[in-house]
């Protein structure tokens, strides 16, 4: 049962797409990054997100990643009223809107998800907590260098397992 439960998940999780939340930085001279990623230098990251992936309309996928995002926002005092701006760097930890229906076809998630934005200073504290308290959800954690491809692909944590991606929906340098 629990195998027809999590290919059925997956199958969903394939199908329906959401919108995405990149944090865009500019890059000075991508190109010249490029190169001195390919002479081992790298970029440093500006940010982080923490983002909690669901089936949506599966509410046995729903119910807990919503119940996290209280637990979440509750621990840290987060204002959930006021939420991330439109995709640019922000001062403090702040939350994104629940993505949960299909649509955006920029996004790289193939699921429902809710992502919280963090400054460097957050990362440990934050981080420490949502492994020690995520139960079954599944996390995903990135961080933000303007570098897309890099930062959700090769610079990436998860936890609870990987979920596919689409890798097409990101870019080299924005």
């Amino acid at each position: 049962m629990k195998t027809y439960v999590f290919l059925s998940a997956l199958l969903v999780a394939l199908v329906v797409t959401v919108t995405a939340h990149p944090t865009k930085y500019h890059i000075e001279n991508p190109e010249l990054w490029m190169e001195k990623m390919a002479n081992g230098s790298l970029p440093p990251f500006f940010s982080y997100h923490i983002h909690c992936l669901f089936v949506p309309h599966q509410n046995s996928s729903v119910k807990p990643a919503m119940e996290f995002r209280k637990q979440l926002v509750n621990h840290f005092q987060l204002d959930d009223t006021k939420h991330c701006g439109d995709g640019e760097h922000n001062p403090s930890v702040c939350l994104f809107d629940i993505d949960s229906e299909p649509g955006d076809p920029e996004s790289p998630f193939l699921s429902g998800e809710w992502a919280v934005f963090l400054t460097l200073d957050k990362f440990q504290e934050y981080v420490t907590w949502t492994m020690q308290n995520r139960g079954d959800n599944v996390i995903f954690i990135h961080p933000n260098s303007g570098f897309q491809k890099m930062d959700h692909n090769q610079w990436a944590l998860w936890q609870g397992g990987m979920w596919p991606l689409r890798p097409d929906a990101l870019c080299d340098h924005c």
